[in-house]
């Protein structure tokens, strides 16, 4: 039993020097993405055989590498030659092993793909240059073409030519929506894409499930257009004010058309860069507003929109306020229109300053707008000590209104420069009267400030300044014309009583 164990162990340790033997002989070919590719490649049941790929072959405790030229015919040492042409590398590898098998029976065998093959294709038709590409058995045309289309390009057909010249012709759209992988087929060596021109590019917006640009095929309609590829109405659909835009070009562009759906029965022909929208119903239903500091491209049922205004940089001057209508529908709060839509805000929002407009009508017909306030900024980031604030329904008509926090502070009166300046955090008032150039002592002889913040409320000089602030440097400069008048006042009064006490005799305390 100790001398089978041992002789069990020699054999394995012969096998793994083998082994390790082969990997030492192929270091020239191998690299770290050929050794990635060739792990993607042994767990593909469906990677073939492929001229220019190397294997390794361990038997009897010997090791070889086997190269796959473009005959396909594999020599496996003097044992016999396989036809290696459309295998895929388990069916190669079963065939090699049972070749083994039978010269060698009591023979470990072990083979493996070492250095996958790679090979050039060559793309050419409606491309951005005609060119030839490096590309490896795994590599489907969609991968290869994505980086040369023009604006011209059929982005759905694509003609592949083999080296034998067969020439097949394929979808991707089928490929995309229905996962058909037939139609985005595994390149093979010296393959020919060609890219044709694009027919027909259609473009469907509005309350659709599937909106989007389509290239459809010569037969199909506008009723194909709709259920096919836009996959029919949303609940929403307005069905009865369909608009075509056909494209004319010139000045006009475009002419537009209204149908109902009823008139889809009638085979409407669509031309290359017509546009089709469907109207939700929706939007002629109760809505609500959200207003002020709001990115005014944000669309709100796609929870996306340009991230342009909603990042940027924050300015220094006043800001236009951004007004968005959305369907109500019920259950929607103001804590859900925060956390839902981040992106529906501008960088300059000032949550923390939001409040709802609510249209109030009495017994008497007379009409009110009530204002709630409610810091939103707590829904978003909530701050220990601070109760959260209670969240509020929607109702149709509300208008959540939400400020812009404008980042400059207003210096005014008595200084060189008046105007506005960049707010920084935690600066003082001196801060901002030394960017007005200071005092003008022909103004504010006694350096008196009055600060107020954006809700007119009086702040301390020792307060941090805030947005929005006013800074105001009293006049009070005898230069500024205030001790005239105040001299003339003191002699009016003293001339006054000096009459006065001429007139009645004597005067004594």
């Amino acid at each position: 039993m100790i001398n089978a164990g041992k002789k069990s162990l020699t054999a394995f340790a012969v096998a793994f020097l083998a082994i390790f033997a082969a990997f030492a002989d192929d270091a020239a070919y191998t690299s770290t993405d050929n050794v990635k590719r060739a792990q993607i490649a042994m767990a593909n049941n469906e990677y073939l055989v492929t001229a220019g790929d190397i294997y390794s072959l361990v038997y009897d405790g010997s090791s070889m590498s086997l190269a796959v030229d473009s005959s396909y015919r594999v020599r496996i040492a003097n044992l016999g030659i396989i036809n290696a042409r459309g295998l895929t590398l388990q069916e190669f590898k079963n065939r090699v092993e049972t070749l083994i098998a039978s010269n060698f029976p009591a023979a470990a065998v072990q083979l493996f793909l070492s250095n996958p093959s790679e090979y050039h294709v060559f793309v050419r038709g409606e491309v951005t240059s005609a060119a030839t590409v490096s590309t490896w058995a795994l590599q489907r045309v969609a991968d290869i073409v994505d980086g040369f289309y023009t604006s011209y390009s059929s982005r759905r057909f694509v003609t592949v030519i083999s080296e034998d010249g067969t020439e097949k012709q394929y979808d991707f759209y089928r490929y995309t929506r229905y996962g058909d992988r037939d139609q985005n087929p595994y390149l093979r060596p010296g393959d020919t894409i060609i890219v044709p021109r694009i027919d027909r590019s259609i473009a469907i917006t509005g309350s659709v499930r599937r909106p989007g640009t389509y290239e459809i095929l010569p037969e199909e309609d506008l009723k194909e257009l709709i259920m096919g590829y836009a996959d029919g109405f949303d609940r929403y659909a307005n069905k009865d004010s369909l608009t075509l835009s056909h494209f004319v070009g010139g000045p006009v562009m475009y002419v537009d058309t209204q149908y109902k759906e009823a008139d889809l029965e009638g085979k409407i022909q669509l031309a290359n860069y017509d546009k089709v929208h469907v109207p939700s119903a929706r939007n002629f239903g109760a809505v609500f507003y959200v207003e002020g500091a709001v990115n005014r491209n944000y669309d709100y049922e796609s929870k996306s929109g340009s991230a342009g205004e909603a990042n940027g940089t924050v300015t220094t001057g006043p800001n236009s306020t951004g007004i968005l209508k959305i369907a109500f529908s019920e259950g929607i709060t103001c804590r859900g229109i925060v956390l839902d839509n981040p992106l529906m805000f501008v960088n300059s929002a000032d949550l923390s300053g939001a409040y709802l407009l609510r249209t109030k009508i009495d017994e008497d017909g007379n009409v009110t707008s009530e204002r709630t306030e409610i810091n939103l900024e707590l829904f978003l980031h909530p701050v220990e000590g601070l109760a959260t604030p209670d969240d509020i329904e929607l109702r149709p008509n509300d208008r959540l209104v939400i400020p812009y926090m404008q980042y400059y502070v207003t210096v005014t009166g008595g200084v060189v420069s008046p105007g506005r300046y960049s707010y920084l955090p935690d600066r003082d008032w001196n801060y901002y009267v030394n960017l007005a150039m200071g005092f003008d002592y022909d103004q504010a002889l006694f350096k008196i400030v009055k600060i107020t913040d954006k809700d007119g409320r009086k702040l301390s000089k020792k307060s941090a300044i805030p947005p929005e602030a006013i800074i105001y440097a009293q006049r009070n400069s005898p230069r500024n014309g205030w001790l005239i008048p105040m001299l003339t006042t003191v002699i009016s009064f003293a001339t006054a009583l000096l009459t006065f006490i001429t007139f009645t005799g004597d005067w004594r305390p």
